[in-house]
């Protein structure tokens, strides 16, 4: 079954609550999801902007740094001591000690003043080292004037020159990652008296972008103008090399900013800035699942919010829809009620909606079938009564009966068996047409009416009407409506053979055929022409309706159709000249209360 068919086939109330949810659902999805992507995006470019402004101010701070040390190696350049202890190259071991004791503490003092971790290197071209390390470097002690930083000073020509230790040997590690130098002249004959360099350790350099480094898996780089890591956090691996990545190109092409790469299988978000006067660039390495976490309470809030709200839809849409459609289902229980037959239910009318009108309607629409039910079976009862007292009024009532009783033994005193057998046969037929009670009775005792009248019908009439009655035995016992034959032998009497000229022949049959027990009454009279058959029954009906008191063939079927229903039948068969036979075929009723479930 396909989803439409589905949906036809289910309640009015589940196809309101799925609209109402399915309403409310989808703006709330749509809500929520838009809400999340809005808050995650602005949370992560908050995120970066942040970011980027630690690095900002982490690269601001080094270059207050460099500056700071390159203001030391100026005053250096121009301390008037050093000059003089530089230019005198034949000294005493004496005065060589003086001269250390001097440059040491001219070196520690500005030690003392900054909180730097950072090496002072003074070396003479006279033989003279001074430092503040526990030991001078090798390189330091035989310089190159043409290598490294040696040959930065010389190009420099005393201004400041810096120089990154690209690696670090483990012979020679002393763990400089960074190197500021000058050249030393003379200030009266330039002459170059020696170098100053500052060597900085990579804790120096961290200690300024450590806040940098805040979210985890995250990776903080200090490199030069050329790439090579100065220093870098959490991990130290790559110190002193170039870093090779995939985003450097992009990273010292620019100056700063941010934007997305995949780095080692996994999408990260670079964060880089770089300073003006020093050339060192900050480079922030951070995955974005790091930073999408911080937007994970939002989804979990956002989540949270539209179940809420579709629990809560849902609560509402079941109420809605419960609320619309139970008047619907009242009426629905209402009919189900007069469809078992109950004709006294009403639906409340507190509703003005168009279910309210609905349910007038239906109040109105119920009314008027009991209204009509109710005349239909006043209507139905007087037309049975009336027509069963138009068939019994045809007779004398009890006076006359007196009458022909009296009749009969005033014969029978006098010997005129004719006359006496005569009025105790329409004594009988009177007695039997005022009797009350049931309206069915065995076909036994309507026969036995029958044979009365065809008495009272041989003495009138004598030899001209020869009578033959055939009656099977075995439907004597069954029931039938009072005077069901008596109208057609009057009629085959009256109107059949009565107008023949010579004899005529009467039979009368009743027995069982298909179940049923048949009665023909048949005649050899004057018959009929086939139009004045065509309209016997608009005969009928209408001599019904001007002489209440004959018995004819309308009021025949009219009792028929009363008792049994279309459980019957009645053919009339007539011609001209040859006579006239009615057949009649009823139920074999047994019981006389199976007429009441017949019908």
């Amino acid at each position: 079954m396909s989803l439409i068919n589905r949906f036809h086939s289910m309640g009015l109330r589940t196809k309101l609550m799925l609209l109402l949810l399915i309403i409310t659902i989808l703006p709330l999805g749509l809500l929520g999801m838009f809400s999340y992507r809005k808050a995650s995006t602005e949370i992560q470019i908050k995120a970066y902007e942040i970011i980027l402004e630690n690095l900002s101010q982490v690269n601001h701070s080094l270059t207050d740094f460099v500056q700071d040390i390159e203001q030391l190696s100026m005053y250096i350049y121009s301390n008037e001591e050093i000059q003089e202890i530089l230019s005198n190259s034949s000294r005493s071991v004496a005065e060589k000690y003086e001269d250390e004791q001097t440059v040491n503490g001219i070196l520690k003092s500005f030690l003392g003043f900054k909180s730097w971790d950072i090496e002072l290197y003074v070396i003479g071209v006279n033989g003279e080292r001074y430092f503040t390390g526990d030991f001078l470097p090798p390189a330091y002690r035989d310089y190159q004037p043409n290598w490294g930083l040696f040959r930065k000073t010389k190009i420099a020509g005393g201004g400041p020159a810096w120089d990154t230790h690209y690696s670090l040997k483990k012979i020679e590690d002393y763990g400089a990652v960074l190197s500021s130098g000058r050249l030393l002249k003379s200030i009266k004959t330039g002459e170059t008296l020696g170098y100053f360099i500052v060597d900085i350790k990579e804790s120096a350099l961290a200690d300024k972008y450590q806040k940098a480094h805040q979210y985890p898996g995250g990776e903080v780089y200090l490199l030069d103008a050329n790439g090579y890591v100065i220093s870098s956090s959490p991990s130290k691996q790559q110190v002193g090399t170039r870093l090779n990545k995939s985003y450097m190109d992009e990273v010292l092409s620019g100056t700063k900013g941010y934007f997305s790469a995949v780095d080692e299988g996994s999408d990260k978000m670079i964060i880089y800035d770089s300073s003006d006067s020093s050339g060192f660039k900050m480079v922030s390495v951070v995955p974005i699942g790091a930073l999408t976490k911080e937007s994970h309470s939002i989804r979990n809030l956002t989540i949270f919010i539209v179940i809420s709200c579709i629990l809560i839809s849902y609560c509402i849409a079941y109420l809605l829809s419960d609320y619309m459609t139970r008047p619907l289902r009242k009426l629905r229980l209402l009919m189900n009620e007069v469809e078992k037959g109950r004709m006294d239910v009403t639906f409340p009318s507190k509703y003005n909606d168009e279910v309210g009108h609905l349910g007038r309607s239906f109040n109105t629409m119920l009314r008027q079938i009991n209204r009509l039910i109710h005349e239909g079976y006043e209507k139905q009862i007087q037309v049975q009564e009336a027509e069963i007292k138009a068939i019994q009024a045809q007779f004398t009532p009890h006076f006359l009966y007196n009458a022909l009783d009296s009749i009969n033994w005033m014969a029978r005193i006098n010997g005129i068996d004719a006359i006496s057998k005569v009025a105790l046969s329409l004594g009988n037929l009177l007695r039997f047409s005022i009797r009350r009670g049931n309206p069915v009775i065995p076909i036994r005792e309507d026969i036995k009416q029958i044979r009365n009248y065809l008495t009272i019908v041989q003495l009138r009439y004598r030899d001209k009407i020869n009578i033959e009655l055939d009656i099977d035995e075995e439907i004597l016992d069954f029931y039938t409506p009072k005077l069901l034959l008596q109208p057609l032998v009057e009629n085959a009497v009256g109107h059949g053979l009565e107008m023949k000229d010579g004899e005529g022949k009467l039979l009368i049959w009743a027995g069982v055929v298909d179940g049923n027990v048949q009665f023909i009454v048949e005649d050899d009279g004057v018959g009929m022409t086939g139009d004045k058959l065509a309209k016997l029954w608009e005969h009928e009906e209408e001599s019904a309706q001007s002489a209440k008191t004959r018995i004819g063939l309308h009021n025949l079927k009219k009792r028929l159709e009363l008792h049994f229903g279309p459980v019957y039948q009645l053919d009339v068969e007539s011609e001209a000249g040859k006579g006239t036979k009615v057949t009649i075929r009823i139920p074999c009723i047994a019981d006389p209360k199976e007429v009441e479930r017949v019908v």
